[in-house]
């Protein structure tokens, strides 16, 4: 039976692995199944007409994949088409919908059946039932004359993830387009944090070593740039030392990104990290919180002082990119007790810490406990808290501000060194820091607009004028200019003093001592005058910006390798 499977991602560079392994496994049982993937930034209306379009007379099963992001935006397309084509029999799956398929049947009309979990085996199963050639699966809830059949196998599970076949028959159109592909090498979660899905199961499933090195081999070679990982926990694996091994030998310019459970490493991993070329790997850690009895409520437990020895290790080797998450809204914690769960994670040094928000699933413990705790949240995805019995309305909108400035600032990996010294201002306390430039942004109406990173250099240059001490201020702007130096050499804005023209015949001599130079720059030749400029761009610093010293420090900035260099050089007074 012919059947069109519909993807609506989060934004255009995302790839819907879940649907492209469900339309990969019934193509390779003899299925003419067709896959359409949009985003939620298309109009509906444009959406729907490629779905018209693509659903030939014969196709007669129309499938959604259904998230807490596109939820509505997918009900809608699946009630028009119902309109159009009412011929056609509407197949929902996903996370949103598995759990409650009473609900969701009265919600949308138009649909006639729900895939309950995994929809690999159950979709092929469900196609065969359609075609007269098989039973109603039992993980299928079906929308009958009588009423809702519930489904009576609860939710799906693939035993073998060895029989999934690869998502990505189009692997060079979506490498072309520059799209994140993601890759699972297990399912299933080893823990049961209460706010997760995940938290309801038992058991991790692995794909073979053997079939996983195959794969990522051809994402290597068709040049992917960035893959994925899906696992919830990859370093569950007892194997994962020899992937990483594989992937330290791989030739490609492939970045892999992992969600890692920081207490699970040990000295033979780290070292292994530390083995692979940069920006081989990136590293995601969960923390959420490190309250105790936050933690406690959601059934998580984390070592704390192995957590950040591990996570400070891989941080400390440079070769991994490292991701941190924070949860504001858990029970038990209140404004001063994620006050130090933040300041804790930051300490930590990774180079991004994402704070999110609760989100009260439906078919999580946190759902049936939100009343104890007084969770309100929102009635449409994403279910986010609003307040709790520990955080009120008004705590919480301001952390909602406090996340969008850090995004900008923190996150965007431009200002290490001005941040650092603002924190340390503030006595070390990098929330205290946040907080305070968070009301300062929104007093300047520079919230909630998105900026870019020089706009951004700009409005720390203010703030460090109008809110730091006087006896403190030139080293914050000395260690802003070395920021801006860094992230944006080709920049030299005025309310920034810049030296290095002022030195120009002094300049002039370190270059043309190629001999010297290579003490800094060991492929150094010398060109032209315009492409050193733009190639090495060299200041003049009043304060070493990673050690605070005052005097006179001259850096050059290589910007094919990314890296600042320090010269003492005869030639440079």
């Amino acid at each position: 039976m012919e059947a069109l499977l519909t993807a609506i991602n989060s934004k255009y560079e995302h790839t819907a692995l879940g649907l492209r392994s469900v339309a990969a496994f019934a193509r390779a049982r003899g299925h003419e199944v067709a896959l359409l993937e949009d985003s939620i930034n298309s109009l509906p209306l444009v959406v729907l007409d490629r779905i018209m379009k693509n659903l030939g007379e014969e196709t007669k099963v129309a499938g959604f994949s259904v998230h807490i992001w596109n939820k509505n935006f997918v009900f809608q397309l699946a009630a028009l088409l119902k309109k159009l084509r009412p011929d056609v029999k509407v197949v929902l799956g996903g996370p949103e919908v598995s759990f409650e398929p009473e609900k969701i049947f009265a919600e949308l009309p138009g649909a006639d059946y729900i895939v309950q979990g995994e929809g690999e085996e159950v979709f092929e199963q469900l196609l065969l039932y359609l075609g007269g050639a098989g039973p109603l699966p039992p993980h299928v809830a079906a929308r009958t004359a009588e009423g809702v059949l519930p489904g009576r196998g609860g939710q799906a599970k693939v035993a073998d993830l060895s029989l999934l076949p690869f998502p990505y028959p189009d692997l060079a159109k979506v490498v072309a387009e520059k799209r994140i592909l993601y890759y699972e090498a297990s399912r299933g979660c080893p823990f049961s944090c209460s706010y997760c899905l995940s938290g309801s199961e038992r058991g991790v499933r692995l794909r073979p070593l053997a079939r996983i090195k195959k794969e990522l081999r051809l994402f290597a070679e068709a040049g992917a740039p960035l893959v994925k990982f899906t696992d919830r926990t990859a370093n569950i694996r007892p194997d994962l030392g020899d992937l990483l091994r594989f992937l330290g030998e791989l030739d490609c310019e492939t970045c892999f990104h992992f969600e890692l459970k920081a207490e699970l490493l040990n000295e033979e991993l780290l070292a292994l990290f530390d083995l692979l070329p940069p920006g081989r790997v990136q590293a995601e850690v969960g923390i959420q919180s490190t309250d105790p009895a936050a933690l406690r409520a959601i059934h998580r437990k984390n070592d704390w002082p192995l957590l950040a020895k591990n996570v400070k290790a891989l941080v400390a080797s440079g070769k991994v990119h490292v991701h941190t998450d924070l949860i504001a809204g858990l029970p038990y914690e209140d404004l001063a007790h994620f006050e130090k769960s933040f300041d804790d994670v930051y300490s930590l040094g990774a180079q991004q810490l994402q704070l999110g928000f609760l989100k009260v699933l439906p078919g999580t413990l946190m759902r049936a406990e939100a009343e104890e705790h007084g969770l309100i949240y929102t009635d449409q995805p994403p279910y986010e808290v609003l307040a709790t019995k520990y955080l009120s309305y008004d705590e919480l909108a301001f952390l909602k501000k406090v996340a969008a400035v850090f995004e900008q600032v923190h996150n965007s990996g431009h200002f290490p060194q001005t941040l650092k010294f603002l924190c340390e201002e503030k006595d070390g306390a990098a929330f205290a820091f946040y907080a305070a430039l968070t009301r300062w942004w929104c007093e300047h109406g520079l919230y909630p607009q998105s900026h870019n990173g020089r706009n951004i250099a700009g409005f720390l240059a203010a703030y460090i004028e109008e809110e730091v001490a006087v006896e403190a201020r030139a080293e914050a702007m000395e260690r802003l200019r070395f920021d801006v130096f860094c992230s944006f050499p080709s920049w030299r804005p005025d309310f920034l003093a810049w030296r290095a023209d002022e030195d120009f015949a002094a300049v002039s001599a370190f270059w043309r001592d190629i001999e010297e130079v290579r003490r800094y720059l060991p492929g150094y030749a010398f060109t032209s005058w315009r492409s050193i400029k733009k190639r090495w761009p060299l200041e003049l610093f009043t304060v070493d910006p990673f050690t605070g010293e005052r005097g006179r420090f001259w850096y050059l900035f290589d910007t094919e390798e990314k890296r600042a260099v320090k010269v003492a050089s005869p030639a440079l007074p």
